[in-house]
C-alpha cells in the first residue's frame, strides 16, 4: 500500500513538472530600480566621441558638422537610470528623458531623446530590456542588463544608412 502511494506522488510530481511551464522572471521587475552612473567621464566621452568621428568618415565636411551636432545628445551621460513597470507598460528615466511603451513591443510615436520624432518600443527577453528608438533616417538600440558585478549597463547600438559604421558604447550604472 506504501509503495502505491509513492508511486502516485511521484507519478503526480513528475506529470505537474512536465505540464506546467517553468517560472520565467519579469525583466522589468528583475531590474526594476533607481541607478546612479558610475563610469569614468572622460573615458566614457572619449569612447563616444571616437565611434562618432568612425561613424560619420564617409560624410563631407558639410555633412561631418552636421552629424556632429545631431548625435551631440550621446556625449550627455545620463546621471541616472529608472526602471519601472506601470501597469503593462515599461518605463525608463534616463536623467530628465521618460521613456514609455507598452511591454509587449507595440511601437509608440514619441520625440525622441535627440528631440526628433521617432517610435519607442520595447522587447523583453531573459534578464534583459531591449530599448528601440526608430527615426526617420536612423535606429537606435539600448540593451539594459546586469554584468556580473551586479551593476546595470547600458549598452547603446545606433546604425544610420548615412554613417560608415554603427555607433556604440556602454555606460555603467550602481543601484541606488
Amino acid at each position: 500500500f506504501g509503495l502505491m502511494i509513492s508511486l502516485l506522488l511521484a507519478s503526480s510530481a513528475s506529470s505537474q513538472s512536465i505540464d506546467s511551464p517553468p517560472l520565467a522572471l519579469d525583466p522589468v521587475e528583475f531590474l526594476a530600480g533607481s541607478y546612479k552612473y558610475v563610469g569614468k567621464p572622460e573615458e566614457d566621452h572619449a569612447t563616444i566621441e571616437k565611434s562618432i568621428e568612425a561613424a560619420i568618415t564617409s560624410l563631407g565636411w558639410l555633412g561631418r558638422k552636421i552629424a556632429r551636432n545631431r548625435l551631440h545628445n550621446h556625449k550627455e551621460l545620463p546621471p541616472r537610470i529608472e526602471i519601472s513597470r506601470v501597469g503593462d507598460k515599461v518605463s525608463i528615466v534616463m536623467g530628465e528623458y521618460s521613456a514609455v511603451a507598452k511591454d509587449d513591443g507595440t511601437e509608440r510615436e514619441l520625440v525622441g531623446p535627440n528631440g526628433r520624432d521617432s517610435k519607442l518600443h520595447y522587447e523583453l527577453e531573459p534578464e534583459t530590456i531591449v530599448q528601440y528608438f526608430v527615426f526617420e533616417h536612423a535606429q537606435r538600440k539600448s540593451t539594459y542588463s546586469f554584468n556580473k558585478a551586479e551593476q546595470l549597463v547600458m549598452t547603446v547600438y545606433m546604425t544610420s544608412e548615412k554613417l560608415a559604421s554603427p555607433i556604440e558604447y556602454s555606460l555603467v550604472y550602481e543601484r541606488e
